[in-house]
């Protein structure tokens, strides 16, 4: 039996918000390189909350989350020490991306 609509739609809200998680902790934890690529976003996710995330389900947030001005493509070559290499396609977190991040999470009552 397949999911509802409102399971799907549930489903994806908390796919776009493990996203954002993500690519919040990043942001606070490497300054000098924010962002995450997309194959390092793919394998936090799975080695985590979402283990049965597909590829087609992260680029559909991605989308979803791009368009809706809450996360932003970075293709800005930085030096990341923490990864030992120079990292140029990624993602990050906008004002309006956190700010969306912390009124979801006070709605279920944990920051």
């Amino acid at each position: 039996m397949g999911e509802t609509p409102a399971e799907a739609a549930r489903e994806l809200r908390e796919e776009m918000l493990e996203v954002l998680k993500q690519l919040n902790r990043d942001e606070m934890e490497d300054e000098e390189s924010p962002g995450l690529e997309r194959s390092e976003l793919r394998h936090l996710l799975a080695r985590g909350p979402l283990p049965q995330i597909t590829d087609d389900r992260l680029d559909r947030a991605l989308s979803i989350l791009i368009g809706n001005g809450y996360v932003r493509e970075l293709s800005d070559p930085r030096w990341a020490w923490s990864r030992g290499r120079t990292v140029v396609d990624r993602y990050g977190i906008t004002t309006n991306g956190k700010a969306f991040l912390a009124r979801a999470l006070e709605k279920v009552g944990r920051i």
